[in-house]
């Protein structure tokens, strides 16, 4: 019965995002300078543990736990945003009812 307007298309200027970064929101000093790994502070070295044969003992690495992943800026609403576009629809010349 109806059709997307052949004759229509979305807007170039149309804004689909509804979050943006927050253009206020500035990575911390530091930020990049804290470690996903660290060195284990309560492992030993193995009691059978030979330098010269096994090479320098190094503790087994664990996840940070100051870490925090990657930063990224807090998102905030877009005040662009104008909703999902919807495509305006017309009668369809072709239609021809059924009876």
């Amino acid at each position: 019965k109806e059709i997307k307007d052949p004759d229509q298309s979305k807007p170039d200027d149309w804004v689909d995002e509804k979050k943006i970064p927050d253009p206020e929101d500035k990575k911390p000093d530091g930020y990049d300078d804290i470690a996903e790994e660290i060195p284990d502070p309560d492992a030993t070295k193995p009691d059978d543990w030979d330098d010269e044969d096994d090479g320098e003992w190094e503790p087994p690495m664990i996840d940070n736990p100051d870490y925090k992943g990657e930063w990224k800026p807090k998102m905030i609403d877009n005040p662009d945003y104008k909703g999902p576009w919807k495509h305006p629809m017309i009668a369809n010349p072709e239609y021809a009812y059924d009876d």
